[in-house]
């Protein structure tokens, strides 16, 4: 084999193996903010800090307790992943979503009647793996963010 040919053969090699991890890195993944959470007075504790995703306003967030379990991935299951919400006092929160990678039916949401402040307790179904943008309104206001599903 010619240097030519392994020269070749080497960029041919690395376009693959590029192209390769630009797809294993197509999901648009919304970094969550390290933020002190708003005080509520149906949160036993007082304030601390933890990584959110906040909309542009400040009128919802949703907790990403996960992002430094570095030990805990987000998974499709039945069991679902329980979010804490802080939206508008006592305005009514709904949740969907939508998988961005490839068909799928859409997140299932659970979201328990009655909170009157503003946290709101939730529950998030992914029916499947992959690349998933949820999307929460409430009061006016919407919050969207994009997180990865593992198997």
């Amino acid at each position: 084999m010619t240097l030519f040919t392994r020269s070749i053969t080497v960029l041919l090699l690395l376009s693959v193996l590029t192209a390769c991890a630009a797809a294993d890195n197509s999901c648009p993944v919304t970094e969550p903010a390290w933020l002190l959470a708003p005080d509520d007075p149906a949160v036993d504790n007082p304030p601390a800090y933890g990584y959110y995703f906040v909309n542009e306003d400040r009128s919802i967030w949703a907790s990403a307790w996960w992002a430094d379990a570095e030990e805990y991935q987000l998974s499709a299951s039945e069991d679902g992943i329980k979010v804490g919400w802080f939206r508008p006092a006592g305005a009514e929160l709904v949740i969907t979503g939508q998988r961005l990678d490839d068909e799928s039916p859409a997140l299932q949401s659970h979201v328990p009647c009655c909170y009157p402040t503003q946290f709101q307790a939730t529950g998030l179904y992914f029916p499947t793996e992959g690349c998933w943008e949820v999307t929460a309104k409430a009061g006016g206001s919407v919050l969207s963010f994009v997180v990865l599903i593992e198997p």
